[in-house]
């Protein structure tokens, strides 16, 4: 019995401690201006899952926002001139870093500026493709961030991987291969109404951007 009472007590202690520390975190933020990173890609705004789906709109990349409130679970902002409430959810299942990292990888304190930073140092080419949410061959991987925002970390926990793991909804999913820091292959895959199988599609080496896109 006495163990048991240890052990709960030890929990209620290391929960309190998160919880502090998590304020404390949050508390960082006040009176702050944010700027978005790279592209968001939401369906319901009140519900983004740091699984980065890639359904429904885009919040762009350079928007101003207001961080409102940041705990383990969640990252609440509203773009600059919106009431809407936007969040991103850490979903644990495909999330392996902590919500401090989570939030310096979408949200930064350098505007996006004509001439300055990594989305004017991209080519015209990828400046478009990043406005339109879109990866095509001979991107960049800080192009492909930028549009398409950041792989989900349980399949991609690294970016110096050659290959990054999208997913555009649950069972539909966007393989990007990468050579030379360019992308060089995308690969889409769906699943098929036969159980246990995918179809694949690849998009061959090479080719012109502007013939081999994908835009969810």
């Amino acid at each position: 019995m006495k163990k048991n009472y240890k052990v709960i007590i030890s929990l209620v202690l290391m929960f309190v401690l998160a919880l502090a520390c998590s304020s404390l975190y949050a508390a960082s933020f006040s009176g702050k201006t944010y700027y978005t990173r790279t592209n968001i890609w939401y369906e319901k705004a009140n519900d983004i899952l740091s699984t980065n789906y890639h359904r429904g709109a885009i919040l762009p990349i350079g928007t101003k926002v207001s961080i409102h409130n940041i705990n383990n679970r969640r990252i609440q902002f509203t773009p600059d001139g919106s009431t809407q409430m936007f969040a991103i959810i850490n979903d644990k299942k495909t999330n392996t870093i902590g919500i401090e990292e989570l939030f310096n990888r979408y949200f930064s304190t350098e505007p996006v500026e004509i001439g300055t930073g990594d989305y004017y140092q991209a080519s015209e080419a990828d400046r478009e493709n990043i406005k339109s949410g879109t990866i095509a061959l001979g991107m960049s991987k800080k192009a492909v961030l930028m549009a398409y925002g950041y792989p989900p970390t349980h399949r991609t926990p690294l970016l110096t991987s050659n290959i990054w793991y999208y997913w555009y909804a649950r069972l539909h999913k966007v393989n990007v291969f990468f050579k030379d820091d360019k992308v060089f292959k995308i690969e889409k895959i769906e699943p098929t109404r036969y159980p246990g199988f995918a179809r694949s599609t690849v998009d061959s080496e090479g080719g012109i951007k502007s013939k081999n896109k994908i835009k969810e």
